[in-house]
């Protein structure tokens, strides 16, 4: 079953050929699993093992992300750290030399560096509980995030902010 055209190379995509493949199944199966806005920055972070001559092979991109999993929950927290290491990385290969990841020591000191962010906020009984998103941009407004940038990724934050700040 032919779903579309690639929207970068243009080639078609057949969905038949990828569930045809055992790995193949696995990745779509994993990527469509994962939570809190991690699947984009998660294809993006597994790239980053990728030489510059040679795709990874399916199989291969199951294990990193298994791996990632094993490491981190699916959470707000883990695509924040993808995210970042992705643009940092991809910043720093614009001026040095192109060099693929071999382990995740780069994501675990990005995400232990940002663990300040995410601090669980408890609820007390007499305050109605929240949204997890009201919660999420609290934290973000706390630590002086843009929110014009935060809004690319997470729809309703700038809406939020205005309401904050009245702005």
């Amino acid at each position: 079953m032919k779903l579309t055209r690639c929207p970068i190379c243009h080639n078609e995509i057949n969905l038949e050929a990828l569930v045809e493949d055992d790995s193949g199944r696995e990745l779509l199966m994993l990527v469509s699993n994962l939570s809190y806005g991690c699947a984009k920055p998660m294809i993006a972070y597994i790239g980053l093992f990728r030489t510059q001559k040679s795709n990874l092979s399916n199989s291969r991109a199951v294990n990193l992300i298994n791996d990632v999993l094993q490491l981190f929950q699916p959470s707000r927290h883990l695509a924040h750290a993808l995210r970042e290491t992705v643009n940092n990385i991809h910043a720093k290969r614009l001026t040095s030399d192109y060099k693929p990841f071999k382990n995740h020591n780069y994501l675990k000191s990005v995400y232990e560096s940002t663990k300040h962010l995410f601090v669980y906020v408890e609820h007390k009984e007499d305050k109605p509980v929240r949204s997890s998103n009201e919660e999420y941009f609290e934290q973000m407004y706390r630590a002086g995030v843009d929110f014009n940038k935060l809004e690319k990724n997470i729809p309703g934050a700038l809406d939020w902010y205005k309401k904050k700040t009245g702005a």
